[in-house]
This record gives structure tokens, C-alpha cells and sequence, in this order.
């Protein structure tokens, strides 16, 4: 169940391409126009911005015959994109005109759809935030403008410090979302690097520290080298910290810590923060999720509580089917219950790699049950999903391996020693 929780948020498991994918180009101007007492770079730089801005929103339209909800497109598009050669400019007084050309490319759609969910949400919700941060500053600047309109002389220098901070937000928000995409890509050195020039520019950037913190959370579910992963756990925490400091209604930098300290086995102190998150967002379905492993070695009833409660919030995701299903074998051991919920998550579940997976629990459900018919019926479709996926993960070779078991139980000693042999084989490779 940790590796169902650490398969987490940020960079793609998979970077597979579709054979007819298009890369598409669209070109959009954005303008801005200033008073004489701000910074005419930061007005340039806004100009491009909103150019960007309005050419991800014809990319929205085009990508909207995806089927994908329109808070997934937003994260695509917003992480997915590319500029094309040199924006240009126009300059009337002023007033600054950018005019740019993106691309695309189709494939960031199936690579979306192979992410996993917990990820998906994350970067959907890094997406909605930077709007939501850009959106605000535009809010600021556009007040202070009007303010200042009518500005006299002795307020000159009051206005400029104004301008000054509503312009580092602005620069500050512009880093974190550029961090975004390096760690939509896996590139996580590049987004701590512009996280932590985003804190600088503005240190009350609470969303620089919650990324970053979050950046250095997967980092440490991944390390495999113990103080490695002890430190960018204390830098996670670190972060995290501050950013809960600097906005305690922060609900995601709650999770994101009580993710930190479930992975460092600190239980009192995750659940503490998952209830802190549930009570800002009691709708969010993966915060129940993440929960239930901390009370699962202590609590069973809870646990479940939580599991119960996650899919009445969230009834459409195999994930946490999977998930329960999982801990009623595992736990419980209720072996009906286990196999409603695995047969479930394969009635939900399209993407072949998590439906192989399914079809795997379930098999390994039926086996302990002795019930070898319809473990092999269901290590046979295992198989057949993995063998036509781009992908041949591990766990194949031990699929093959059980299987050969079932067959070698019910006595069919032919397809026992085929499977059995191509276990042999796959595990040399």
C-alpha cells in the first residue's frame, strides 16, 4: 500500500507516445499598459505573459475533443507547451504588445492518461492555483493603477514600493509555475532551483514552499539511500512548515506534510495534519486516503471509516477500490470483500497497466483461496494486458511464476513447466 501512495504527484511513470500524434501551433498577442512609474521590463514581461495565456486558451479549445475534464486540460496544456522561436513586441508609449507562437504535442494527452491518479490531482491543483495567484496580482495591480492615477507628488514614493511588490508577486508566481512544468517533466533539480528563486524574489510566497516542499517529499519516497532520504525529508518538512506558517488554511501543504511524516513513520503527527487538511476540504477524497494508512497499524475500524468515506466522496475511481480491496485481504483478511472491491476496481479502471495490476490482486486473492481456476483465468488476462502494453514491468516474470504454481495445483504439469520456464526467462533478461 506505500508504493500505492508513494507512486505519487509528480513526474510522469510512463512517457509513451501515440503513433499519430500532431504537435499544434497556435499564436496569440497579449498587451499591458503601465503607468510611468513602474518598471517597464516587468510590463514587457506581463504583456508576454498574457499572450501565452490567451494562446493555451485557443489550445484549450482545440484539446477539449479529448473527453479529458477541463481542469486536466488546463494542467496539460499548462505544463505541456513550448514556445516557438523569439516572441516579438510592440511598443506604443507605454503600452507593450507580445506577440508568440507554442506547440503541443498530442502525446502529452496519453501520457496524462497513464499518470497516476494522486499525481493527476496534484498537478491539477498546482494548475488552479497559479491561475488563481495570477489572477489575484492581476486584481492588485489593477487597483493600484487606478489609485495611482490620481497620484500627487509626495506619493510618488509610496506608489513605487507599491508597484515594486505587487511586481516581485508577479515574478515570484512566474517562477513557480515555470518550477511546475521541470517537475510535470521529473525535473526535479531544475524546479527546486526555480521554487527556490521564487522564494527569493518574494519570500511570502506561500505556493514556492509548498511545491518545493512537495518536490523534496517525492524525492525522499524515492531515495533508496537512507540519509539521502532523511534529508530532503527534513527539507521537505521544512518547507512545508513555512508554508502552513504563512497560510493556515493551506489545506494541500497540510496533506502534503502529513504525507512527509506517514513515509518517516511519524503516525500521530501525519494524522494530526490529514485531519487539519479534511477539515479545510472535507470533499477531498484522496486526504481520507492518504489517512487510512495511518491508522491502519493501529486502528482497523478507522482505517476502514476512511476507506468508506474516500469512495462515498470519489465512487468512480479504481484506485481506491484497489486500495480497499487491499486492506480487507491484507488486514481483514475478508477474502469476499477484497474480491468484490479488486472486481470493482477492474470494472472501473481503462488504462491497461492498473487493469493488469487488478487482474493480478485478484488472482493472488483466489490462489490463497485455493480457488486456482479463477486465479489462472485472471494471471492469463494479467498477461495478455502487460504482453501488448509498450512496458514489461517486473512483476511479469512473477505472474508467470504463479500462474505455473495454480497450473502445478490442479496438475496440469505441461503449462506448469511452460510457465515456469518463460519465468526463467524473463528473470535472466
Amino acid at each position: 500500500m506505500k508504493k500505492f501512495l508513494a507512486a505519487l504527484m509528480i513526474g510522469s511513470l510512463f512517457f509513451a507516445t501515440t503513433a499519430d500524434a500532431e504537435v499544434r501551433t497556435f499564436k496569440a498577442t497579449g498587451e499591458d499598459s503601465a503607468t510611468k512609474i513602474e518598471s517597464q521590463e516587468v510590463v514587457k514581461v506581463r504583456a508576454l505573459d498574457r499572450a501565452i495565456k490567451n494562446a493555451l486558451a485557443q489550445a484549450g479549445e482545440t484539446f477539449k475533443t479529448s473527453g479529458l475534464a477541463e481542469e486536466e486540460i488546463s494542467a496539460i496544456i499548462l505544463n505541456g507547451y513550448e514556445i516557438i522561436g523569439a516572441a516579438e513586441y510592440e511598443q506604443v508609449g507605454n503600452n507593450y504588445r507580445a506577440t508568440v507562437e507554442i506547440e503541443i504535442d498530442d502525446a502529452q494527452i496519453e501520457n496524462w492518461i497513464r499518470r497516476g491518479d494522486m499525481e493527476k490531482f496534484a498537478l491539477t491543483n498546482a494548475a488552479k492555483e497559479t491561475q488563481k495567484l495570477f489572477e489575484a496580482n492581476d486584481a492588485r495591480l489593477e487597483d493600484l493603477r487606478e489609485r495611482a492615477a490620481n497620484m500627487k507628488k509626495q506619493d510618488k514614493k509610496f506608489f513605487t514600493a507599491e508597484f515594486n511588490y505587487v511586481n516581485n508577486e508577479f515574478l515570484s508566481n512566474q517562477k513557480v509555475e515555470a518550477g511546475n512544468k521541470f517537475a510535470y517533466k521529473g525535473r526535479f533539480d531544475d524546479a527546486i532551483k526555480l521554487y527556490t528563486e521564487a522564494i527569493t524574489q518574494n519570500e511570502y510566497n506561500a505556493a514556492a514552499y509548498n511545491r518545493r516542499g512537495q518536490v523534496y517529499s517525492v524525492m525522499a519516497a524515492n531515495q533508496k539511500v537512507v540519509p539521502m532520504a532523511e534529508s530532503y525529508r527534513r527539507q521537505a518538512i521544512n518547507d512545508l512548515d513555512k508554508a502552513t506558517r504563512l497560510n493556515n488554511n493551506y489545506a494541500e501543504a497540510f496533506a502534503n506534510r502529513g504525507f512527509v511524516y506517514y513515509n518517516g513513520k511519524f503516525y500521530g503527527q501525519a494524522i494530526k495534519d490529514f485531519n487539519r487538511a479534511i477539515q479545510l476540504e472535507p470533499d477531498n477524497a484522496w486526504n481520507y486516503i492518504y489517512r487510512t494508512q495511518c491508522h491502519r497499524p493501529t486502528d482497523k475500524n478507522l482505517a476502514l471509516a476512511d476507506f468508506n468515506k474516500a469512495i462515498e466522496l470519489n465512487p468512480k475511481n479504481s484506485r481506491m477500490y484497489s486500495a480497499r480491496g487491499d486492506f480487507y485481504e491484507q488486514d481483514l483478511s475478508d477474502f469476499s470483500k477484497a474480491a468484490a472491491d479488486y472486481t470493482q476496481a477492474i470494472e472501473l479502471e481503462r488504462r491497461e497497466e492498473l487493469l493488469a495490476l487488478n487482474y493480478q490482486n485478484r488472482g493472488d486473492l483466489y490462489r490463497k483461496q485455493k480457488t486456482y481456476g479463477k486465479a489462472i483465468d485472471d494471471y492469463t488476462r494479467a498477461i495478455e494486458l502487460i504482453e501488448r502494453s509498450a512496458q514489461k514491468p517486473p512483476l511479469l516474470a512473477w505472474i508467470y511464476r504463479k500462474r505455473g504454481e495454480c497450473y502445478q495445483a490442479v496438475g496440469d504439469g505441461a503449462h506448469s513447466q511452460a510457465d515456469f520456464k518463460k519465468f526463467d526467462e524473463l528473470q535472466r533478461r
